[in-house]
């Protein structure tokens, strides 16, 4: 049991080593420095409030199934679709590494299509190409907004090309008058990015294929250290407050008190460096016990209702600046986002002192090799201007008033940062 419980212990975050501007990513309390959450974290409020959403929740669908990961939903999405060698699929290119590892692992091709000013697919673009090999199209709800879905799946039915609807920033929320999830043959969500979990994505069939797979039960060591990882997580956060002590004698018994716990996964950030080495993960295996109750019991209102407050404070925050603006300034009806996206005009080198203090941000510029320029794509613009911003329901006023005022301090005019490399 002890050799089980010395692995729960996720692999520690790098140390800060310069104080400059620290105190604003870091809260310092008594013992230690608390960094500021990327993604939700367990605390005392994540079970209050109402259980239901006010926005459609994608969990709800009658398709769904729990996976082990975003990346793995759509893994098992290409394998539903038969999808091999010969076979081509179009990908936005604005996007994550592991977007297009699962259809590399497939033995697909990538085909990259450019983006409108809004982040839907230029259809326009599409159809001046050769599609005869594309049997599916992957499209994303970027940042948690939805994208007007109808037009592309009308367009999709009339290819014969199916429709895998990308909703990892996308838990909650509507698209022309549908729940999102629900305009695809298919449609794929993470856990991570609105639930304090280490692991979990969702598969949704809305039509009915009979072949989804049986997926692995995870074992006892696994089973405990996603229980363990959720409740440091939130400690390690400073949040639930009143257990640190105890955790912390319980660590010190197995002699792991001085390996801090990071925060949870996101497929996005962490896996970025391993996805072009075809790292998945464990893909066809089914949440654990402790994610699977979490997901389904946790109440859904605080999330959007928390998420949607927090948008609205960074757009007032950043509405007269003059280095960035929101890049969307009025939060949709139907959306609880997953960050806020900042346009930056001149993003470097402070985005890499960002990463180097340890901010809740993060960028997709590590795109995938061989994408082309494509004229009037926005998507290549979004990928060295955009910096995503947490805005998760876990985080404080305290936390958000620090995160501006860094932001504000890094690209001062008269702040000099020097890039420290990819963080």
């Amino acid at each position: 049991m002890q050799q089980v419980l010395q692995a729960l212990v996720l692999p520690h975050s790098k140390t800060m080593s310069r104080m400059t501007l620290t105190n604003l990513t870091h809260h310092q309390g008594t013992n230690r420095s608390t960094p500021i959450p990327r993604l939700p974290v367990l605390d005392w409020q994540t079970f209050t409030g109402l259980r239901q959403s006010s926005l459609p929740c994608l969990l709800n669908l009658p398709g769904a199934k729990y996976t082990n990961s975003g990346r793995a939903s759509i893994l098992i999405a290409l394998e539903m679709f038969g999808i091999g060698q010969g076979d081509q699929v179009l990908v936005p290119t604005y996007h994550c590494p592991t977007m297009i590892t699962p259809i590399i692992k497939v033995g697909a091709e990538p085909i990259f299509y450019p983006l409108n000013p809004d982040g839907s697919a230029d259809l326009r673009w599409i159809a001046t190409q050769d599609i005869s090999r594309v049997r599916v199209i992957l499209a994303a709800h970027f940042f948690g907004l939805p994208q007007a879905m109808s037009a592309l799946r009308a367009w999709c039915d009339s290819q014969q090309i199916k429709l895998i609807e990308d909703c990892a920033h996308s838990l909650f929320g509507s698209s022309d008058g549908r729940p999102v999830g629900s305009w695809g043959h298919l449609a794929i969500a993470s856990l991570t990015k609105f639930l304090p979990l280490p692991e979990g994505g969702c598969l949704v069939n809305n039509v009915g294929l009979p072949n989804f797979p049986q997926l692995g039960r995870p074992g006892l060591k696994a089973q405990i250290k996603a229980a363990f990882d959720i409740v440091h997580a939130g400690v390690n956060h400073g949040r639930i407050k009143g257990i640190r002590s105890t955790l912390e004698f319980l660590l010190s018994l197995l002699k792991m008190g001085r390996q801090p716990v990071a925060a949870p996964v996101d497929d996005e950030v962490s896996n970025a460096s391993s996805a072009l080495e075809f790292n998945l993960g464990p893909t066809h295996q089914t949440l654990t016990l402790a994610c699977r109750w979490i997901a389904m019991l946790a109440p859904r209102q605080r999330i959007v209702e928390k998420r949607r407050q927090q948008y609205r404070f960074f757009a007032q925050a950043f509405q007269d600046c003059e280095f960035a603006r929101p890049l969307v300034n009025e939060l949709p009806d139907g959306a609880a986002p997953y960050v806020f996206p900042l346009w930056v005009d001149e993003p470097d080198p402070g985005y890499f002192e960002l990463r180097r203090l340890g901010f809740p941000v993060s960028r997709w510029d590590r795109l995938w090799p061989h994408v082309s320029r494509i004229p009037r794509d926005f998507g290549q613009e979004w990928s060295h201007h955009i910096l995503q911003l947490a805005c998760h329901q876990d985080l404080t006023p305290d936390e958000l008033n620090r995160m501006v005022a860094l932001i504000k301090s890094v690209y001062s005019p008269t702040t000099r940062t020097k890039s420290k490399g990819d963080a």
